[in-house]
Order: C-alpha cells, then sequence, then structure tokens
C-alpha cells in the first residue's frame, strides 16, 4: 500500500512538470545585450552607463613599467591565455572562436588604426572593454595589462619585419624550413 501511495505521488508531481517550466528567467521577455530593439530610439538594447557613473574599480599603477625580458614573458603568457582565444595567437583575429563570431569577428591587432592607438589607450580597451569585447580588468592585474601591451608591440614590430633584420639564428631556421 505504501509503495502505491508513493507511485501516485510521483505520478502527480511528474504531471505538474514541464520542460519548459524548468526556468522561467529563460523563457521571460527581455533584451538580449546585442540585439536591436524598437524600445529605445537608437534600435540598441544594450544601454550605455548613466553620465557620471563611477567605475567600479581604480588601478594603482598608472604607468606603464619598463620593459624587460620578463615583462615580456609574463604578457605573452597572459595574451596566450586571455587575448589569443578571440585575436588568435599572432593577434591577427584568426581563430576558432572568431570564426564562430557571426555579429562582429575580433579585428586583426596589426592593422593601421591599432598600430596607432597609444599604450595608454590599448589598456583603456583591456580595462574597460571595447564594442564586443569585455573588460578584462577583474582577469588582469595592472601589471599584467602592461605586459600584455608590450608582448602586443613586440607581435606588432614582428609583423612586417624584413627577413633581413632578423637576427642570424631566425634567419637561418627560416630559411631552412621546408
Amino acid at each position: 500500500m505504501r509503495t502505491s501511495a508513493l507511485y501516485l505521488a510521483t505520478a502527480l508531481l511528474a504531471a505538474g512538470c514541464h520542460p519548459e517550466d524548468i526556468d522561467p528567467m529563460e523563457r521571460q521577455a527581455k533584451l538580449k545585450p546585442y540585439a536591436t530593439s524598437a524600445l529605445f530610439s537608437d534600435g540598441r538594447a544594450m544601454r550605455a552607463p548613466p553620465a557620471g557613473a563611477v567605475p567600479r574599480e581604480r588601478d594603482l599603477e598608472a604607468a606603464p613599467p619598463e620593459v624587460t625580458r620578463a615583462l615580456l614573458d609574463l604578457g605573452r603568457a597572459r595574451f596566450d591565455v586571455v587575448c589569443a582565444p578571440c585575436h588568435g595567437l599572432a593577434g591577427d583575429g584568426d581563430s576558432v572562436v572568431a570564426g564562430k563570431m557571426g555579429l562582429r569577428p575580433p579585428p586583426s591587432l596589426h592593422e593601421p588604426r591599432l598600430r596607432a592607438l597609444s599604450a595608454e589607450e590599448l589598456y583603456a580597451v583591456i580595462s574597460e572593454g571595447y564594442g564586443l569585447m569585455p573588460r578584462l580588468s577583474p582577469h588582469l592585474l595592472p601589471r599584467e595589462r602592461w605586459a600584455v601591451i608590450a608582448y602586443l608591440r613586440a607581435l606588432q614590430l614582428g609583423q612586417g619585419l624584413p627577413l633581413a633584420d632578423a637576427p642570424e639564428p631566425i634567419r637561418r631556421a627560416l630559411v631552412e624550413t621546408p
């Protein structure tokens, strides 16, 4: 008798549950961040912060550190983990993630307009985000952001560098590579 009561209770509970009721927050009417919307005159769903809004954090390291081998190594390590999934290991915007970004793939970091940005402008973009790129300040400490910028500058210098300007061991390795 007890078992049949348990089966009856289970059947009654299951009858009231539908897969679409699992998460009603997913079914509610809402605006997606990068979608269009007729609700606002500019047609965008995502809104800019109100004028005078205070940023959530303030960087303590305002000036870039001296570029050293250790800083470049740190920059490469952090770039490979945080930036390369979207911008590619070479910074050229060629990555698996970028290939799946139908709305707007990330740009090559070697474009003239991005090469022209100052280190401070790059630091602001990394810290606060830009366009579809999220703010990376929660993932990169101020010193790591400067290190990423130093490494990015090294990547940019390496692109388009004439082979004659490369160090001898690198030239030899490139020439000998089949």
